[in-house]
């Protein structure tokens, strides 16, 4: 009988838990040796994101160059851009969905599928993130990366924007 009587409280306490968990999404930009920023797509604002969650502390889930997919601390996420935004979203991740990602190496070829992944393609697929047609910056790619136009991905500033509407 006694047993009984905590059910309730239990379920608060879970419940109350669960509604307070939160997925956040930094934002990077990135400046050039003339302090101007770096705009991959024409007209962007950011170069890089990485994601966080209840499960990761205060660390963040991350895809960079060189790096691959790994779990880095903040300090480490900051050498690779300038944080400007971050935006919470009521999305909950675990760890458990982020496992079959990570050591995974960082795509070159900015591809929505294969063993590769990039960093707004990681976030993408763990927040069910629609792609678009992407259009890559001519005064900054090199030339092997212009046929890349138009394929389906996600770029921080498509992700930025769908971030905005959660």
């Amino acid at each position: 009988m006694r047993a009984m009587s905590l059910f309730p409280a239990i379920l608060s306490f879970f419940l109350l838990s669960q509604a307070g968990a939160v997925t956040r999404i930094a934002f990077l930009e990135t400046v050039n040796s003339r302090g101007e920023r770096v705009e991959y797509e024409p007209g962007a604002r950011f170069s890089h994101t990485a994601i966080q969650f209840d499960e990761l502390g205060d660390q963040w889930l991350n895809a960079y160059p060189g790096e691959g997919v790994a779990i880095i601390s903040e300090e480490r996420l900051k050498q690779h851009g300038m944080i400007t935004e971050i935006i919470e979203i009521p999305q909950e991740l675990f760890l458990s969905q982020v496992s079959p990602y990570l050591g995974l190496p960082f795509d070159f070829w900015y591809s929505w599928d294969g063993d590769a992944i990039y960093c707004t393609e990681l976030i993408g697929k763990l927040l069910n993130v629609p792609t678009h047609p992407m259009i890559f910056n001519k005064k900054v790619w090199p030339k092997n990366y212009w046929d890349l136009d138009g394929t389906p991905g996600l770029s921080p500033d498509s992700l930025y924007r769908w971030a905005l509407q959660q």
